[in-house]
């Protein structure tokens, strides 16, 4: 980050990310395991979190909105990071 810039935090859902397309230099993230726990927002659990669906098969098609979305923020020189797994 350059001298002088502010770092910002965006809270949201990752599949609707409230950010220009090509804004964004790196994505890093640690999604949620499919059926491993309730995340909880303010001690509440909130439905159509990711991790929560039905299926292994839905969950794959979350990830992918998610990753269609990340594309979408991220520069043509932009990297993707993921960690998926124990």
């Amino acid at each position: 980050m350059r001298a002088g810039a502010a770092s910002v935090v965006i809270r949201g859902d990752a599949r609707a990310i409230p950010l220009p397309d090509n804004s964004v230099d790196l994505v890093c993230t640690s999604p949620p395991y499919f059926a491993r726990r309730s995340y909880t927002d303010g001690g509440e659990h909130y439905a159509g979190q990711i991790g929560s669906e039905a299926t292994p098969a839905e969950y794959v098609d979350a990830l992918i909105d998610c990753t269609r979305e990340w594309m979408r923020v991220l520069k043509p020189s932009g990297s993707i990071w993921v960690d998926l797994g124990d």
